[in-house]
């Protein structure tokens, strides 16, 4: 299959519209080209048959895992078979994000200005009013986001970014494994770059542009999140802990202040469900200490 250097990694569930119009602005690409591998979580909404009319190219690959692996271990695969498959930059990104015509273009133009000094680049993520989205802020420090006046720079170096457009050197991924697939969803982004940042700079190209066209703009809130999707936030903080310990002394300050800030926003803003979102954030807390996931190598 490989014609390009480049291999777009997209994992999609159940979202046919959103990947259709993700995978339209791939193809669309101008002044750069890339090869495209899906990953499909088992989608029920047809969104295989859809693929398979508008997308059966040579150049893209689609893979139905027949059922949810969530996105953490849909996004190692991808990246695995890119890799195996010998492509020298894997670009990721979610089933709801369109590229600009110009995304890849701009992010290949970063990397040959910066040669072998890098691990991951990230694209700036905008939602569809036209405004940064929040869920997409790059961190610069682990207590630190990316600034408004950030984005208007040429580089800026970051520790952790998201899901959302990353540019991924294989080199990297063959030396400190794959995203960790028992995250299931939440954080693997973050951890992964945790790794990869200890031994290659990592940096947001802000001329590089996609929407991320979530339904609401902003973060994960366990305060302001309906009932149902509780088991979700169980997830982020048993892999928030697993991730940031392994920062030492600053990670564990992080996890303490994130611990106390929404324990007392849940009880202070939380009407209804109180007691079942404190459950959910301790219990959460409590996996996470014993979490030991072990990283998968290609």
């Amino acid at each position: 299959m490989r014609r390009n250097e480049v291999c777009a990694v997209v994992v999609t569930y159940n979202r046919r519209e959103l990947v259709d119009q993700c995978m339209a602005g791939i193809m669309s690409q101008e002044k750069a080209s890339c090869d495209v591998i899906i990953i499909d979580n088992g989608s029920t909404d047809g969104t295989e048959a859809m693929l398979q009319e508008k997308y059966a190219y040579e150049n893209v690959q689609y893979l139905n895992m027949r059922k949810n692996l969530g996105c953490a271990a849909g996004t190692s695969r991808g990246i695995r078979e890119a890799v195996r498959a010998g492509y020298a930059y894997i670009w990721v990104m979610d089933d709801d994000v369109i590229p600009y015509p110009d995304t890849l273009y701009e992010l290949l133009k970063a990397a040959g200005e910066l040669g072998d000094d890098w691990g991951i680049l990230s694209s700036a993520a905008y939602w569809t009013d036209g405004s940064i989205c929040e869920s997409n802020r790059q961190k610069k420090s682990l207590f630190r986001f990316m600034t408004e006046e950030d984005y208007h720079r040429h580089l800026v170096r970051v520790c952790m970014v998201s899901l959302a457009s990353m540019f991924i050197r294989a080199k990297a991924v063959r030396e400190v494994g794959l995203p960790l697939s028992a995250y299931y969803i939440y954080t693997e982004d973050y951890e992964f770059c945790s790794r990869v940042g200890r031994k290659y700079p990592i940096y947001v190209v802000p001329s590089s542009r996609v929407t991320h066209a979530m339904k609401i703009n902003r973060k994960a809130s366990l305060v302001r999140d309906t009932p149902d999707r509780l088991y979700r936030y169980r997830y982020l903080y048993r892999n928030d802990v697993h991730c940031y310990r392994q920062w030492g002394i600053r990670g564990w300050a992080y996890l303490a202040a994130k611990f106390v800030y929404t324990f007392l926003l849940v009880l202070v803003k939380e009407k209804k469900n109180k007691r079942d979102k404190l459950h959910t954030l301790v219990t959460g807390y409590a996996e996470g200490l014993q979490f030991h996931p072990s990283i998968e190598y290609v």
